[in-house]
């Protein structure tokens, strides 16, 4: 059950070794300083829906919120990506992977507190059309 994937990309353990131990735990735990209810909330990608990954949690004492897979609407996150895109792109792609990393970093850090806010905002929003239409794919990801 611990083996590792073959496909490339991130599987679980560099998931648990790159990120989930060294940065998203200690920054939740810094959360829960001021914000004692704070919750991790992730999408079920097969690296984050691991079973070992809970036992990190737990061991830490970390509330975590297993999310629906392939459902930009509901994910806070997923509106970064394409207003990041776009900010990068806006005078051509970068050249290479080193201006392509500094470039998305620069973004990141420009990313305005407000559009993060209101993309959270949202998400009780579009729950609810989700509820309405019993879950039926009618919904244009958020779109009226």
């Amino acid at each position: 059950k611990l083996t590792r994937g073959k496909k490339g990309g991130i599987d679980w353990y560099l998931y648990q070794t790159k990120i989930l131990t060294p940065k998203l735990i200690p920054f939740a735990k810094e959360c829960l300083q001021d914000r004692p209810k704070t919750v991790v909330q992730e999408d079920k990608a097969p690296a984050h829906n691991h079973y070992v990954q809970q036992r990190v949690y737990d061991l830490h004492k970390v509330q975590r919120l297993l999310w629906c897979p392939n459902s930009p609407d509901l994910n806070a996150i997923e509106p970064a990506w394409p207003w990041m895109k776009r900010k990068i792109t806006r005078k051509g792609a970068p050249k290479n992977r080193q201006e392509a990393i500094r470039a998305w970093k620069q973004a990141w850090g420009e990313l305005p507190q407000e559009d993060i806010q209101k993309w959270i905002e949202r998400i009780p929003r579009h729950i609810q059309k989700i509820i309405e239409l019993d879950g039926g794919n009618e919904y244009r990801e958020g779109r009226e």
